[in-house]
C-alpha cells in the first residue's frame, strides 16, 4: 500500500479531527485538557490565514484515508528553530513507518529553511512515543514543570 505524507489543506480539517480524535484513547493517562477532540472551527484558523503559525502534515494512502498527522509551529521560524506539535498516527497504521515519514518530512522542511532546531513537547506516560523520538536522534533535553495542565513536560530537541 502506498502512503505519502503531503501539506494538508483546509478540505482534510475533517481528516485532521479523525486522526486527532485518536487522542481520546489516552482518556485516564493524560488530562482531558490535552485529549479533548478538535473541532473545524478551531482547526479553521489556521487554513484560513488568520493564523499563519502552524503547517498541518497530513499521511494518507493511495486512497486518501487519513494515517497519521502533525503540524510544523512555525512561530520561531526566524530564530532558526521549529516546533513538531500533535504528532498522531492512528492505532491501526502504527508500526508502518508512518510516524517517520510524518518526522522526515518535517526535518526536510526544517533543512529546506535553514533551521538549526527541531523541538517538541511530549509526556514520560507516552513511552512509546518518547522510545520513537529518541529512535528518530531527538534527544531529551530536560522536563518542564508544570507545562500542560499541571503536568510536566518532556522537552526534546534534535539539532540539525
Amino acid at each position: 500500500m502506498k502512503r505519502k505524507v503531503r501539506l494538508a489543506t483546509q478540505d482534510d480539517i475533517t481528516k485532521l479531527i479523525d486522526v486527532y480524535s485518536e487522542w481520546q484513547k489516552f482518556k485516564g493517562i493524560l488530562p482531558d485538557q490535552l485529549i479533548e477532540v478538535d473541532t473545524p472551527e478551531g482547526l479553521k484558523k489556521y487554513f484560513d490565514g488568520s493564523n499563519p503559525t502552524r503547517i498541518y502534515l497530513l499521511a494518507v494512502d493511495e486512497a486518501e484515508n487519513p494515517l497519521g498527522a502533525c503540524y510544523i509551529d512555525t512561530s520561531f521560524l526566524k530564530l532558526s528553530s521549529i516546533r513538531l506539535g500533535d504528532m498522531m498516527v492512528k492505532e491501526k497504521n502504527r508500526k508502518q513507518r508512518v510516524g517517520s515519514m510524518l518526522v522526515d518530512r518535517v526535518i526536510e522542511y526544517a533543512r529546506e529553511n535553514k533551521v538549526k532546531k527541531v523541538w517538541l513537547w511530549s509526556q514520560e506516560e507516552l513511552k512509546s512515543a518518547v522510545k520513537f523520538y529518541e529512535s528518530k536522534g531527538f534527544v531529551l533535553e530536560g522536563r518542564q514543570k508544570n507545562q500542560f495542565c499541571n503536568k510536566d513536560a518532556l522537552l526534546f530537541g534534535l539539532v540539525l
